[in-house]
């Protein structure tokens, strides 16, 4: 189909012309014209040097294609469904034939702001055709990446319905959007009162900190201060020294003494997590610090309750008779540490040990009583060759056998001494080049970091937010790679897009080279490669 973009002032029209062979459905062309059909892009009929022409204002809208090439949420995918359903439920009311609709997403245009969406439908007489709104909806599905910081219970919910339906039905499908929908502004409307706390406070934002900060605080002080005396009456009423040993902390937090079997009571926030400091910075009040002080000392005396009982049994630093012995103790029990006599356990050699295993070269009083059979110690001739083998094994046989362990001779790479040597191929490093752009108003470095980067002042959609000029439209242009070529797209800007000077076509691929000169309505850019 012969469909172009003209850009005519600060409109930019998907532009049709009809053929020879085009036969105009006139009814549905009239409808059109004269009425403002939801759903459907506003359409208007031209006719200049015996051509005729049908024109559809996509003004600031963006095509769902583009939209669907990046990370996608809920609002702006329920925006795009709801458009669909609407425009093709308004063609019915008008008696206008479905099957002129385009349902393509090259032609379909949503406000990535409000997500409104529109179709265009081209009023020719066709052959009848039923549109496949199954396969539609569900190549998007299956094709889309979702924004995954969100709820996405959504996306489960209509891929079980476009799969357990064998036979779409407009009329289900619109309602199971409009259940999700409802259901999230009942989730937002419903937010607590502990997640509206927990709002997020920017600090470059001061003149509205201290507002916000007395708002949050308001909000959780019922709550904080009931937590915390719940909280403080259920711990035991803290006892204050007893004796000289004590006085030296008496400028330190007590910790209320526990029983071996009762655990300290955690004190939460009214959200039940336990408030960390970075929660006592983003809501600081007297309140939320004593409450922060008083779950830092329950938190103390469960430390101090698992330390002081071990299942009944008796902690002590004292030097122990029984168990592993300590380097630098004595031990008369248990392993014996080298260079200390152990006169029970595992003996060590060069000591004598009068019970446990023998040692070689040494006596030993123990003896088998049932089979009254002695263990034969060695003789000192087998005890001498016994003490040269260690000694030899220990001291030469290791580093001879590194020694003579031979690999063969190393192949030298690129030696000419060794006949004709296969010069192995030597990795070639290619310059990557990264490209960014420089904004002439404030010398600005923009990074393109990524295949598809949008610039425009709508911040949830683009990837570069221009806040302090409001000529720049919602989503104004698109740079792309492919190839390692870089182009640069119109979409379909009120103040259009300029390449050194020139206005480029709206939705189309514009090269655009190192050291180029891009302007965004008034806004200028210069594109670099480094």
């Amino acid at each position: 189909m012969d469909i172009t973009y003209k850009n005519e002032g600060s409109n930019i029209y998907l532009t049709y012309k009809f053929s020879d062979m085009d036969k105009i459905d006139t009814l549905s062309l009239g409808m059109l014209t004269n009425n403002k059909i939801p759903g459907l892009a506003q359409t208007i009929f031209a006719q200049f040097d015996m051509n005729e022409y049908v024109k559809f204002n996509v003004t600031s809208k963006v095509s769902v294609s583009q939209v669907l090439s990046g990370v996608v949420n809920k609002k702006r995918l329920l925006g795009i469904f709801g458009g669909v359903i609407s425009a093709i439920m308004s063609a019915e009311e008008y008696m206008i034939d479905t099957s002129s609709i385009l349902l393509d997403t090259d032609y379909i245009f949503t406000d990535v702001t409000t997500c409104e969406t529109v179709l265009i439908c081209l009023p020719l007489v066709t052959e009848k055709s039923l549109l496949n709104m199954h396969s539609f909806f569900k190549n998007i599905m299956f094709n889309t990446q979702f924004d995954q910081t969100e709820n996405c219970d959504y996306v489960a919910q209509i891929i079980n319905y476009l799969n357990s339906s064998a036979v779409f039905s407009i009329t289900e499908f619109k309602a199971l959007l409009d259940r999700i929908n409802s259901s999230s502004s009942v989730a937002q409307n419903s937010n607590p009162v502990g997640t509206r706390s927990q709002k997020a406070i920017y600090v470059n934002d001061s003149e509205n900190v201290t507002a916000q900060q007395s708002s949050i605080q308001k909000e959780v002080k019922t709550t904080s201060q009931n937590n915390f005396n719940q909280s403080i009456k259920q711990k035991s009423v803290i006892s204050p020294p007893k004796n000289d040993k004590d006085i030296d902390q008496i400028n330190k937090p007590y910790i209320s003494p526990v029983s071996e079997t009762e655990s300290p009571v955690p004190i939460t926030t009214p959200d039940g997590k336990v408030p960390s400091l970075m929660w006592l910075m983003m809501h600081y009040s007297k309140e939320n610090k004593a409450l922060y002080d008083a779950s830092k000392k329950a938190q103390k005396a469960q430390k101090q309750v698992g330390s002081s009982s071990n299942n009944g049994r008796e902690i002590s630093n004292k030097q122990k008779t029984n168990g592993f012995a300590i380097p630098g103790k004595e031990s008369n029990n248990g392993f014996a540490i080298p260079g200390k006599e152990s006169n029970n356990g595992f003996a060590i050699p060069g000591k004598e040990s009068n019970n446990g295993f023998a040692i070689p070269g040494k006596e030993r009083g123990y003896e088998f009583t049932k089979t009254e059979q002695k263990i034969s110690v060695p003789n000192s001739e087998s005890k001498s060759q016994m003490q040269k083998f260690q000694q030899s094994y220990n001291y030469n046989n290791l580093n001879s056998t590194e020694q003579s362990v031979s690999f063969g001779e190393t192949t030298v790479l690129d030696s000419g001494n060794v006949g004709e040597t296969t010069v192995l191929n030597q990795p070639v490093f290619q310059k990557v080049s990264k490209p960014f752009l420089i904004r002439k108003k404030n010398n600005e470095h923009i990074f393109i970091d990524k295949p598809i980067f949008k610039i425009g002042k709508e911040k949830s959609y683009v990837d570069y937010f221009i806040s302090d000029n409001t000529a720049i439209s919602r989503s104004h242009a698109t740079i792309m790679s492919q190839n390692g070529q870089y182009f640069i797209i119109d979409t379909n800007s009120t103040n259009h897009t300029y390449l050194n000077g020139e206005m480029i076509q709206s939705n189309v691929m514009t090269p655009i080279m190192d050291g180029i000169k891009i302007r965004l309505a008034n806004e200028e850019f210069e594109f670099k490669l480094c």
